[in-house]
């Protein structure tokens, strides 16, 4: 199995507003050794997360996972590391108020993505904007999976069953 490090990023607040960020990284060390989670980091704290990503080993795979803002960052995260390969992003219902949104709500994802998954709500109007941003893919190396929900944004970060296709992503990376 590879060594899988996963950056965590909170939502704005911290843990005070998106505890399911600490639950998603328990989960995540308790897939097995070779999985290493660094954070829960706030979501303005991303570029200490981007630099124990770039510390790694090439042969690592570098993954990272955010809630609202934090996912927003993580993208950010991803553009950071440049020529070298962000394996996985997980998007949890990224702001339209957030870092790198167009007016229509769309994230493009650099090309140095390989795999990312986008959990959004598609109403502006039950978000207010918060969860409804989406990654887009422009380039055709990358494999976008993009899962709606109708969940309502200050609850979606303690989702098990969105918890649980972020768990089965990983672990297919990990072999």
């Amino acid at each position: 199995m590879k060594q899988v490090l996963v950056a965590d990023l909170y939502g704005l607040g911290g843990y005070q507003t998106s505890p399911g960020m600490l639950t998603l990284a328990q989960k995540i060390r308790a897939l097995g050794p070779n999985f290493i989670v660094t954070g829960p980091y706030n979501e303005s704290q991303w570029p200490a997360a981007l630099a124990v990503l770039k510390a790694q080993a090439p042969d690592w795979v570098l993954a990272a996972v955010g809630y609202s803002l934090g996912a927003n960052n993580i993208v950010q995260i991803a553009a950071g590391l440049g020529v070298r390969r962000m394996d996985y992003l997980a998007g949890i219902q990224a702001s339209y108020w957030g870092a790198g949104v167009f007016w229509s709500g769309n994230i493009l994802l650099p090309a140095n993505v390989r795999v990312a998954r986008t959990i959004y709500n598609p109403s502006f109007v039950s978000t207010g904007g918060l969860g409804y941003a989406r990654y887009i893919d422009y380039f055709p190396s990358i494999k976008l999976i993009s899962t709606p929900t109708t969940d309502l944004h200050p609850d979606v970060d303690n989702d098990a069953g969105l918890h649980s296709l972020i768990l089965k992503d990983l672990k297919g990376l990990a072999q």
